[in-house]
């Protein structure tokens, strides 16, 4: 990981956005409900003053004469009146120290929502960055988990720590100030064994935690990465009869993934089991030195009664459940420390593609696409590109095909440069790519993902693309061109009808023909066209060899077929196997020529094949 586990909540959530901005309407409407609290402790007080009937000699205490004031004993003894007072009085104080702390919450989980808004923005610029050159899916995934699961933690653990160094600060400064009033030299007393055991519990989790967090990540990697890899060689597994290894591995790498949350449960949970022991032996010392002092200690110079007694003992309590709270800081940030390292891992990544200094703008293609002595190497299982060299003549449609059905999308991946090559280069009409300007790429190299779904938003904005020009009639006659304005006309508000998963969600053939009627209205020079590996439905394949026709008149265009009616419309079929073109010329051609090739047509087309069926329909 780029980020240190320990280090990676506090680069996430800085002191800044604790103490300053919009966190200080949380710490102020925190000091709020912290003095009504303490209000409405010493008008309990005052009522249970009431109650007792004890009328004489206030003069003990700064506490005591409080309480008094608040109960009004020794003016009137109008019992009734003035515990009816008290009780309505401490229902209002109550009533709005909950209010105040529900607001405090409220606005802790604004900062942290804001914290959070804040890093899914930065994970879907950074996909766009990453993500077009993402070959088999993994990278779409693991931004989904950072995305979700964890912006989610991080922000949770911001709100709690806002809460924590806010009204848990205060709450247990105001209890120490009132068990000081009532009696120093007890509170003090009483305070002496919770924070010997208090600094004991700060210094061993400290001594410890960092190298437990750090060695925890690095074995939470490890297992993770035993998963994937089991998962990966299923291929492998398939091919040579190995299921039963491949299980046993899978199998072993679970146990060791499980182990290891039970190892971080089983810590926590005696974490937990020490801190209820000594709060259980803590609460007994404090109980017994306080009863001592009100029932048997009859030499002290000021009598300790009910309840100031009861004061005492609730702020005690008070600031001890406080500084519980604050403790338990370092733990919510080992929670979110984990999930703050794995968003900084995707966003410390470095793009595989930027634009050069002084890229130039990228003319239409006119002559030919050409790739000389392409070499692409990934880091891991992807298939490479071992000096591939292909010239695609402009005006032709090219059947682009490989055994492993990732080889050829790395090709069309290379050509709209989603990634670039480690070396050689790909030319259009005799420029660099790597030369050009990504807009005025990008504006003439068009992709259309078989699987790529629909952007949130009407039917209009996905096939414009959010552009004005054009509007509706632009929209409409791309739409008519592929064939998807029948369809579209019947959606209950037609071209404003909004897609999404929350709105009408559009099957996978119509979605495939919005991606052309999309490709269409942007009118691109070439255009790389991916098939659904989805079947599709009837009416979408009895209308897309028009729809083709189409699309094809007057550009280039590349296709990665998974229909062999496709296959058959090229003018040219290129088949890619191990990083270079094996085999090129027309289907019919092949079929008679390539032993390699029939081998690629019955394992996607016989129904007898390792590959599942795709219909081959026009």
């Amino acid at each position: 990981m780029s980020v240190r586990p320990d280090e990676a909540f506090r680069r996430a959530v800085s002191r800044r956005d604790l103490l300053w901005g919009p966190a200080i309407t949380c710490h102020l409407l925190s000091a709020a409900s912290v003095l009504l609290g303490g209000v409405t402790l010493l008008n309990v007080a005052a009522l249970l003053e009431t109650w007792l009937g004890h009328a004489g000699g206030f003069d003990q205490s700064t506490i005591r004469q409080t309480i008094v004031l608040f109960s009004g004993s020794g003016t009137e003894p109008e019992f009734l009146p003035r515990s009816v007072s008290l009780l309505l009085v401490g229902t209002l104080l109550w009533v709005l120290y909950r209010f105040t702390a529900h607001l405090a919450e409220s606005s802790a989980h604004r900062v942290a929502r804001g914290i959070g808004d804040r890093f899914r923005s930065a994970l879907f610029r950074q996909h766009l960055r990453i993500g077009p050159g993402d070959v088999d899916g993994r990278s779409t995934t693991s931004i989904y988990e950072r995305t979700t699961d964890d912006v989610a933690r991080v922000s949770a653990a911001t709100a709690d720590t806002l809460i924590r160094l806010g009204r848990d600060t205060l709450a247990a400064t105001l209890c120490l100030v009132l068990a000081l009033l009532v009696d120093g030299v007890l509170a003090l007393q009483c305070l002496l064994l919770p924070a010997a055991l208090l600094a004991w519990l700060v210094v061993r989790d400290r001594t410890a935690r960092q190298r437990h967090l750090q060695a925890l990540a690095d074995e939470t990697e490890l297992a993770d990465n035993e998963i994937a890899e089991s998962l990966a060689h299923v291929r492998l597994a398939s091919g040579y009869g190995a299921e039963g290894l491949a299980g046993d591995q899978f199998s072993a790498a679970q146990a060791h993934s499980t182990q290891l949350t039970t190892s971080r449960h089983r810590r926590h949970a005696l974490g937990r089991t020490i801190r209820q022991g000594l709060t259980a032996i803590t609460a007994s010392v404090i109980l017994f030195l306080v009863s001592r002092r009100v029932l048997l200690d009859t030499t002290s110079a000021v009598l300790l009664d009910l309840p100031s007694a009861f004061v005492l003992l609730a702020s005690i309590a008070g600031l001890l459940r406080a500084l519980d709270r604050r403790t338990e800081l370092p733990v919510i940030a080992e929670r979110a420390s984990l999930a703050a390292a794995r968003i900084y891992e995707y966003l410390d990544r470095v793009p595989p593609v930027s634009q050069a200094v002084g890229a130039r703008f990228l003319q239409p293609l006119a002559d030919e696409v050409r790739f000389e002595a392409v070499i692409w190497q990934p880091t891991d299982d992807v298939p490479a590109m071992k000096g591939l060299d292909l010239a695609i003549p402009a005006g032709e449609t090219t059947a682009l095909l490989s055994v492993d059905p990732r080889e050829a999308r790395v090709v069309a991946w290379l050509l709209a440069r989603f990634i670039d090559p480690h070396g050689g280069r790909v030319l259009i009409d005799g420029q660099d790519i790597a030369t050009g300007t990504l807009e005025s790429l990008r504006a003439e190299v068009l992709v259309v993902a078989g699987d790529g779904g629909c952007f949130q938003g009407t039917v209009l904005d996905n096939i414009c693309c959010g552009r004005p020009e054009g509007g509706l009639s632009r929209a409409t006659e791309a739409a008519k061109a592929v064939h998807a304005h029948h369809f579209i006309s019947k959606l209950p508000q037609g071209y404003e009808t909004w897609l999404g998963e929350d709105n009408v969600v559009l099957d996978a053939g119509q979605a495939y023909r919005i991606g052309l009627a999309r490709a269409l209205a942007r009118d691109p020079a070439l255009l790389v066209i991916e098939e659904p590996g989805t079947a599709l439905d009837e009416d979408t394949k009895s209308l897309l060899g028009d729809t083709y026709d189409r699309l094809i008149a007057g550009r280039t265009v590349i296709f990665l077929p998974t229909r062999l009616s496709t296959v058959r419309r090229a003018d040219r079929v290129v088949l890619v196997h191990e990083g270079q073109v094996a085999e090129t010329g027309r289907h019919e051609d092949l079929v008679r020529s390539s032993d390699l090739y029939r081998h690629w047509e019955y394992t996607r087309f016989n129904a007898f094949g390792a590959v599942p069926v795709v219909s081959s329909t026009s």
